[in-house]
């Protein structure tokens, strides 16, 4: 890291430290925060790319904007009482950190709302805590709704009063299950969990670690979600470093963006890992089975001393090439269950990837710091951080209790405040060994079998994926419901295939005793960019009727309408590229002998069917699916492999 960006001090755990005696030293205020967090002004804050362009935003362009936005933001509210609370509905984004600033400095409280929730929800929360208004970019809520473009920082008459600020945040629960909790944080409650991230700077090398001297977040994690909010904003933007902003959660732009921007730390939920090590070990496959056994090996030997470095360093940069490139140094998983072969494909592929643990009511608590892959390949979360103590109950269940633990839980109309000596059950079922604390899922997705016997979802679902399959919910009340998710243009023998492998696997478990249902739909389990199965919401589902159940008896007319529909969807892409109309474009023109179409033109088509079906569509397959039906065929074949 560069010395210039580290406010004049020689290396960063002296500037860490120097930050936090600040922090400390004043009242611990989110106005304290704001006044530090913003101090180096040279420093870039934010970084997105619209096309070949990189835009940047320093810290100190910011803090104007925030200024200025704060007085226009002011006089739109003038009559709402200061001290009401005004809720943040954004994406991910530069406005997004701006305009959480001017609420604070406005002196509302602001809530962070959780987007992916649906307007009635929404709705019904803003009533229930006497929402004063909301500031959204879209939607059109029950209460006043206004545009980031509405608070543009324009000048304004008005100034930001500076005897003004609140000093609590508001963030919602993920709403997994059906009770939405809102939870309230103060600066002292930050200050302490900046204070403890400071453990992770102190103690992991590869925390430390820079790419050409920058050190650059991917902003992956909503902001509004504890993990976001915290590890992702305040964490390093309080050390007044980078954050790096992407136009979508489509896998193409991600994995462009980190290269892109030489991003060098990554916190995201399993799902991300989950899907790099499926589609790595898919294009690993993909090059021959003597590739793969190699890949094995190679996988093997990785913990072994010297061999194992040199592995890593060159026999697997093509898999780093085509994953993140080598700007990556550090990487978090936090917010959920993460498969052994993730953990171990990620570490054993030359990245640094380690376990993390908190939840909305208690912050970040714990991450595990070992240097040794091999224990952080062994999903431990660490030991809790100093502010805090872990206590495992009779149930098996995790405690927790400490300074930095949200002071106070508002749900379902009651309000309950926390004191810091006080025990919070979290409900996740968690064992120790040699002081390190291990996640074994939830206690309330246990699901008790008829002869007695625990089944737990999170442990069990990764040991049922076979291709094919593209999501598993394991869940039900009095009985085991196995709901698996299998591909949209899945055909009738595809899906023969898929039934075997699936009881193949359930029998070699012994599993067979213990799940009394299976049930296979084409509607996706997760709602688009949620990031955890909600098991209990998806039952329900099932139980209304909102899922499409897949049998033997609807597969064929299923395979013929999305056939079409397929197809039609491809003509339009098609037309798209070429500048033409659909009704233009034969199902069997050839794009370039016929429609006229240039490289240039096939290579935007292409990259558009890749992002829109989340299909590799390799070079190979160019020159023979130059036509709607071909490439129809081949999205369907992709589908169906396995």
């Amino acid at each position: 890291m560069l010395k210039d960006t580290l406010g004049g001090l020689p290396d960063i755990k002296s500037y860490v430290n120097h930050k936090l005696s600040l922090f400390a030293a004043s009242d611990k205020t989110m106005r304290a925060l704001f006044s530090l967090m913003f101090s180096e002004s040279d420093n870039v804050m934010s970084e997105y790319a619209d096309g070949y362009r990189i835009f940047k935003t320093t810290y100190g362009e910011s803090y104007a904007s925030v200024k200025k936005r704060t007085a226009k933001l002011s006089a739109l509210l003038d009559g709402a009482e200061r001290g009401s609370i005004v809720g943040l509905s954004l994406d991910n984004s530069l406005d997004w950190i701006e305009l959480f600033w001017s609420i604070l400095h406005a002196g509302y409280r602001p809530l962070l709302v959780n987007t992916r929730l649906d307007t009635a929800t929404l709705n019904k929360v803003f009533a229930d805590y006497d929402v004063k208004a909301v500031i959204s970019a879209e939607k059109g809520y029950s209460v006043k709704t206004l545009t980031p473009s509405d608070i543009d920082g324009a000048e304004t008459d008005k100034t930001a009063d500076e005897s003004v600020f609140a000093d609590e945040v508001f963030l919602m629960s993920s709403n997994t299950s059906s009770r939405l909790k809102i939870c309230g944080y103060t600066g002292e409650q930050f200050y302490y969990q900046i204070k403890d991230s400071s453990e992770i700077i102190k103690h992991s090398k590869s925390a430390q670690k820079h790419y050409k001297g920058n050190l650059k977040l991917l902003a992956f994690l909503p902001l509004y979600h504890i993990f976001g909010l915290v590890a992702v904003y305040i964490w390093f933007c309080f050390f007044s470093r980078t954050l790096v902003f992407f136009k979508n959660y489509a896998p193409q732009t991600i994995l462009g963006t980190v290269r892109k921007h030489e991003v060098t730390h990554i916190f995201a939920v399993p799902v991300l890992w989950e899907k790099i090590y499926a589609s790595a070990i898919a294009k690993i496959k993909e090059r021959g089975d003597k590739t793969y056994r190699k890949f094995l090996r190679g996988m093997k030997l990785v913990s072994v001393p010297v061999i194992g470095r040199l592995i890593k360093r060159f026999a697997f940069r093509q898999i780093r090439e085509n994953i993140f490139g080598e700007s990556v140094c550090f990487m978090i998983n936090g917010g959920g269950y993460i498969s052994e072969n993730a953990m171990r494909f990620m570490n054993g592929s030359g990245y640094f990837l380690t376990n993390g643990y908190g939840m909305t009511e208690t912050g970040i608590t714990s991450v595990e710091l070992s240097e040794r892959a091999a224990q952080r390949n062994m999903r431990s979360v660490g030991k809790p951080f100093g502010a805090l103590e872990y206590r495992i109950n009779e149930d098996g269940e995790l405690l927790v209790r400490g300074k930095s633990l949200s002071h106070k839980i508002m749900c379902e109309g009651v309000t309950t405040v926390r004191n810091d000596d006080e025990w919070f059950n979290t409900h996740d079922l968690f064992t120790v060994k040699n002081g390190k604390y291990y996640i074994n899922g939830r206690k309330d997705d246990l699901i008790v079998c008829a002869n007695g016997e625990n089944l737990n979802p999170d442990i069990t679902e990764p040991k049922l994926a076979v291709d094919g399959i593209a999501g598993l919910c394991l869940t039900g009340e009095g009985e085991a419901i196995l709901i698996a998710q299998i591909g949209k243009y899945t055909d009738e023998n595809s899906f023969g295939r898929i039934q075997q492998r699936l009881n193949a696997k359930i029998d070699s478990l012994g599993l067979a005793p213990l799940i009394n249902r299976i049930i296979y739909t084409d509607t996706p389990l997760r709602g688009e960019n949620e990031f955890k199965t909600a098991r209990k919401k998806i039952l329900q589902r099932l139980r209304e009727g909102k899922l499409n159940i897949i049998d033997h008896d609807n597969i064929r007319e299923k395979c013929d309408e999305e056939t079409a529909e397929l197809m039609e969807k491809v003509r339009a892409t098609f037309a798209e590229s070429l500048g033409k109309e659909p009704a233009d474009i034969g199902y069997d023109s050839h794009y370039f002998f016929d429609l006229g179409g240039s490289s240039l033109d096939y290579f935007t088509m292409v990259t558009e069917i890749q992002s829109e079906f989340g299909i590799s569509f390799p070079s190979s397959a160019h020159s023979s699916a130059s036509t709607v039906r071909e490439v129809s065929e081949y999205i369907k074949q992709y589908s169906n492999k396995g």
